[in-house]
């Protein structure tokens, strides 16, 4: 990869940071390979957290940035009425899956 390119994909991983666009990817409801947009309205060591839609289905799938790079597995949705209905998304960070289960990916 070019040099400015590869340090700008290891920026957007190391720098996940409120108002960065991001991509849900899953198979919500029996659909396969769905794709919703969202931000990432906060970043902590639990979760990144998305106002991409995260429906039944999407759980185990990747959030992505633009340049596509991995920045977390979506994970649940919390929402006050029900999984359907308006909320956030909770992804875990893929530093975090690497510290856990880094040896068994390799």
């Amino acid at each position: 990869l070019h040099t400015a390119y590869r340090r700008q994909r290891q920026m957007c991983i190391r720098d996940r940071t409120q108002g960065m666009l991001i991509y849900a990817i899953g198979s919500p409801l029996g659909l396969r390979d769905q794709l919703t947009k969202g931000t990432v309205t906060r970043v902590s060591r639990k979760g990144v957290f998305t106002d991409a839609q995260i429906l039944p289905g999407n759980s185990g799938g990747p959030l992505v940035t633009e340049l596509g790079d991995v920045v977390g597995v979506n994970t649940l949705k919390v929402s006050q009425k029900s999984a359907l209905g308006e909320g956030f998304g909770i992804a875990i960070p893929v530093r975090k899956i690497n510290e856990n289960f880094g040896r068994y990916l390799k």
